[in-house]
């Protein structure tokens, strides 16, 4: 009998045009002066400037200096930005980065010092933050429902996860159509890490039947729905990756990632590899190398796919990078074999030991060899 443990405070509003509901949410949650965090993307196409008519009377603090892999710094910046505006509630508009920090600076208006020290002292224990909304740009990190926040370090040249229930987005609403506009790489490389983290809470150690009903979900979506999202930007295959996104994010929150994720983090840090490029790159690999452990468990998987194993799962989606334009070697991004062996020791976390099969570091730095 398995032991099932399941909470899942975020409210959820999925739908093509839902954005015109952000006003309603942010006053069901009292919000009278908000902090908008923006990705700059959606400051220059007048996203935000409809979202402040639509906030009107409220006041809107508007903080768009979030960056790809968002830092320390910026995370201070903002929440400074923040307290200093006396804003009660959090919206947060963008990719995976804009919504992680937006996350961390909310945490930071109850709780005090640096993003750093919740860092390095991992204190256990917390005060809730502002309430946040979270409204993804991207069908890709599923972080609109999730109580993490990946931010670079660079003192360690290191991409930590910072995790609370109390970071919790108490909303989330997910509008297909605000995905229209990703370029083509974006899309290509958001998807594939949807794909990535619905593997990964598959076959991770931690899973229950509960979490791998959704990891199984939104495999099958994003299988289904990546090719043409990429190559025809179709209504229904932007939805449907929108909407496993959501599904992964959901799994995520209980199950986080195992070895591929931890992994990926040195070389995006090192070689700007684009996260979910990073992340995927790996994916053939570690299917082949756990398929011993898993090919029973991916069964049921497989075969609404028409796949007979766990190899031909892995050919598909390496026909599947090739297709959409993704990366299938470490050596295009300038990785050596000489740099193999400390980025992976630098990419072991508590998170590798998930990895359905018995991972060591000289496995890993094999993994990676084969892949330059």
């Amino acid at each position: 009998m398995e032991d099932i443990r399941f909470s899942f405070p975020t409210e959820i509003r999925f739908a093509w045009g839902c954005l015109d509901e952000l006003a309603g949410m942010v006053a069901k949650h009292g919000g009278n002066r908000v902090f908008l965090v923006a990705g700059r993307h959606v400051v220059a196409d007048g996203t935000v400037e409809k979202i402040q008519q639509s906030l009107h009377p409220r006041q809107v603090v508007i903080f768009s200096e979030v960056e790809e892999n968002p830092s320390i710094a910026t995370v201070d910046a903002g929440a400074r930005k923040c307290r200093e505006s006396d804003c009660n509630l959090v919206v947060a508009i963008g990719g995976g980065s804009v919504l992680d920090a937006a996350k961390a600076m909310a945490l930071l208006q109850t709780n005090e010092g640096s993003i750093e020290h919740y860092i390095v002292a991992k204190p256990e224990k917390v005060a809730k933050g502002l309430p946040v909304i979270t409204v993804p740009t991207t069908s890709g990190t599923g972080s609109e429902v999730t109580p993490f926040s990946v931010l670079t370090y660079p003192a360690e040249k290191a991409k930590p996860a910072i995790f609370y229930p109390q970071m919790f987005p108490v909303a989330a609403i997910v509008d297909p159509q605000l995905t229209q506009s990703m370029p083509e790489t974006v899309r290509a490389s958001t998807g594939l890490d949807t794909l990535c983290q619905a593997v990964e809470g598959y076959w991770s150690k931690r899973a229950n039947p509960l979490t791998r009903s959704l990891s199984a979900k939104g495999f099958l979506i994003a299988m289904r729905s990546l090719e043409d999202a990429c190559l025809r930007s179709d209504r229904l295959s932007i939805s449907n990756m929108a909407l496993a996104s959501l599904i992964t994010g959901m799994q995520m929150s209980h199950v986080g990632n195992t070895a591929i994720h931890s992994l990926s983090y040195p070389f995006t840090v090192d070689h700007d590899i684009p996260h979910g490029f990073a992340c995927v790159i790996f994916l053939p690999a570690f299917l082949r190398f756990n398929s011993d452990a898993i090919t029973d468990l991916f069964v049921d998987i497989l075969a609404p796919l028409q796949l007979d194993s766990v190899e031909s799962l892995a050919t598909r989606i390496e026909e599947m990078m090739k297709k959409v334009g993704a990366p299938l070697t470490l050596s295009q991004y300038g990785v050596s074999e000489e740099q193999l062996p400390s980025m992976v020791r630098r990419g072991i976390t508590p998170s590798t030991q998930l990895n359905p099969k018995a991972l060591e570091e000289e496995d890993m730095v094999a993994i990676c060899r084969g892949l330059l």
